[in-house]
């Protein structure tokens, strides 16, 4: 082999901010699939409503699910390497040891291992759909759209015992729907500088009617839900959070004092200061799931039966004749219905997911890398998830917190596109770097 070497000239060398702009040019803007992710977030407002949840098979299908179980195949061909493979395998033991545990309790129904995987297949899906940032945006203003309207539906006729506006649902159910978007609307409003101001505005608008929703239920669990969305977008750099989360808190609080009603915030501010039965309650039902949890730690005592061997435990005032009582917790409902290695990997879900790292291998370059800005949000999401799963196991099956969980997901992964080099960054020499004389040396073959 020669060892003569050729000279090429330097235009024949793409210089790396060149190929930086263009990697940040081709994240911008939105594609086909932001629309679908717009029409899937869209459909969500169908989950308010019993009529447009049509029955199959004794489970009641979401309108959602079915533009995302037609885009799977695609987006499973197409980008499945893409998406990262520590999420995906906590994600696939996670669902099959729940599955597993629903098998192990014998009963005939399988709707709480559909209901699972669904939420899986939506977490996947949705994660794949993103291509570019206005993807992210559409799914997120869809889905802020159609909590709006969900929440305007309850506020034109609001119970005395508070606004409810999700039908089929239980009064904390709204509160599950509306969060994930309020925090998605607010990241986009306050850090995302590229998003027209159009879209931020209709994003923000779409947030109040949800939040006055929120307090005006009955649903404390949601009371401290929407606090930790505004303490998280509360405080940037450039100081818009600040702004944005004071500008909406006065908003409402102005709207529930003129317009609305403060009598149900009123009575559960209350209740929480002095304490009631109920809160006695859910530390006994927790209590009890440890217990369950322990005696059966490998497979639990199936989803199925956990209400069940609750009610038989749990003796608290006059709830003592109950013998059915749902968990009231994500953490004790996955430890004792489906055992300590499913909640390993709901957890490792979450930590996986927490500790994202670009795939390239490369470290974050700053605080302006669009991946550390993603992986941000990402973290967010998670906080909101493991806070609100406190107070609910519901939050498994939640569309708008599986599609958050998926937006937000595929947020990181096409922002790593548009990373910059650290190395061109810092000045130092890479395998292709020119010499000072302008020209590179290759060895001929």
């Amino acid at each position: 082999m020669s060892t003569q070497s050729t000279s090429i000239p330097t235009a024949a060398l793409p210089a790396p901010s060149r190929a930086l702009g263009r990697g940040k040019v081709s994240i911008a803007g939105l594609s086909l699939t932001g629309v679908l992710l717009f029409v899937i977030s869209l459909l969500v407002v169908g989950s308010g409503y019993l009529e447009f949840r049509p029955i199959v098979f004794g489970l009641s299908v979401h309108p959602y699910l079915v533009p995302v179980a037609l885009a799977f195949p695609l987006v499973l061909l197409a980008r499945v390497t893409e998406f990262p493979v520590r999420v995906l395998s906590a994600l696939m033991v996670f669902a099959a040891m729940y599955s597993f545990s629903v098998l192990s309790g014998g009963g005939l129904s399988l709707g709480a291992a559909v209901k699972i995987f669904s939420g899986v297949l939506t977490i996947f899906t949705c994660a794949l759909l993103v291509r570019r940032r206005g993807d992210f945006v559409a799914g997120a203003l869809g889905l802020s759209i159609a909590i709006a309207i969900l929440a305007m539906r309850g506020l034109e006729d609001p119970l005395d015992a508070g606004v409810d506006p999700v039908e089929g649902a239980n009064k904390n159910s709204y509160s599950l729907f509306a969060l994930p978007a309020m925090l998605m609307a607010g990241y986009i409003a306050t850090r995302m500088k590229t998003v027209p101001v159009v879209i931020k505005w209709v994003l923000v608008a779409c947030t109040l009617p949800a939040l006055a929703a929120i307090f005006m239920s009955s649903n404390r669990s949601g009371y401290l839900g929407a606090v930790v969305v505004g303490f998280l977008l509360f405080w940037d750099r450039r100081g818009r959070g600040m702004l944005v989360v004071g500008a909406v808190t006065a908003a409402i609080v102005f709207w529930m004092s003129n317009f609305g009603s403060t009598k149900v915030f009123d009575e559960r501010i209350r209740q929480t200061v002095e304490g009631t039965q109920s809160d006695e309650l859910r530390i006994a039902i927790l209590w009890s799931c440890a217990w369950i949890a322990l005696e059966n730690p490998i497979i639990g005592v199936s989803p199925d039966k956990l209400p069940f061997e609750i009610g038989r435990r749990t003796n608290v005032g006059h709830y003592s004749h109950i013998n059915f009582l749902d968990a009231h917790n994500v953490y004790g409902h996955v430890a004792a219905g489906s055992g300590l290695i499913c909640l390993a990997a709901m957890l490792a879900i979450g930590y996986t997911l927490w500790t994202l790292k670009p795939a390239n291998g490369r470290k974050f370059a700053g605080k302006d890398d669009p991946a550390r800005q993603a992986l941000t949000m990402m973290r967010m999401m998670v906080l909101l998830w493991a806070i609100r799963g406190t107070f609910t196991h519901e939050i498994l099956y939640n569309p708008a917190c599986n599609i958050g969980l998926g937006l937000c997901l595929g947020l990181f992964i096409v922002a790593q596109a548009a990373r910059p080099d650290p190395d061109a960054a810092e000045g130092k020499s890479s395998p292709t770097q020119l010499p000072q004389n302008g020209r590179a040396s290759i060895p001929a073959a």
